[in-house]
């Protein structure tokens, strides 16, 4: 069987040309519907961004006297702290002599006693020069050992030693020069 075509050549070439300009137009409305729906979605994106961010500014705006005060507060502590660490210093300054006196006391033995005590204070180190007197030459050596062995103490000097004789025995005599840490 034979078939005989009867539409022109013509007319399927229009009808395929119609095809590709109705395929053109449908790609095109359909980037352009593509086009404004991802615009939509990124002005509606951008509105919303927007609205959290006015929001936020009128929180931070209330929260702002908040953080005023906290940061009143800070500067209030950092003021007390200030005053209370130059009391510290002034009171560890005071408290020197007094731990001075009581180290110096514990390992004092019976028969030493002092002449004259200079003391000249520098932070919490007190240098110190005193005369020492004393009846026994063993208990002597065992407290200028008792402050050279302290960890309290350094620069330990001992100057000439000299003996006299008395009533109630001989005495020893000298000046120490030492300096006093306080921890």
């Amino acid at each position: 069987m034979i078939k005989i075509n009867l539409i022109p050549p013509e007319y399927i070439e229009k009808l395929n040309n119609r095809a590709i300009i109705a395929k053109a137009v449908a790609a095109g409305v359909i980037t352009v519907a593509l086009i404004v729906l991802l615009s939509g979605w990124h002005i509606a994106r951008a509105t919303a961004m927007e609205l959290k961010m006015n929001r936020l500014e009128v929180e931070l705006k209330t929260l702002q006297a908040d953080v005023d005060r906290v940061k009143a507060i800070e500067a209030q502590i950092a003021e007390v702290q200030r005053y209370l660490d130059s009391i510290n210093g002034i009171a560890k300054g005071r408290l020197v002599y007094t731990h001075f006196m009581q180290d110096l006391a514990v390992n004092l033995p019976g028969t030493i006693w002092f002449g004259a005590i200079n003391t000249s204070l520098s932070g919490s180190t007190l240098s110190l020069t005193f005369t020492v007197k004393s009846n026994s030459a063993y208990d002597l050596a065992y407290w200028i050992n008792a402050l050279e062995t302290n960890a309290k103490y350094s620069d330990v000097g001992v100057t000439a030693i000299s003996a006299a004789d008395s009533e109630s025995g001989r005495t020893l005599s000298t000046t120490i020069t030492v300096k006093y840490i306080y921890k």
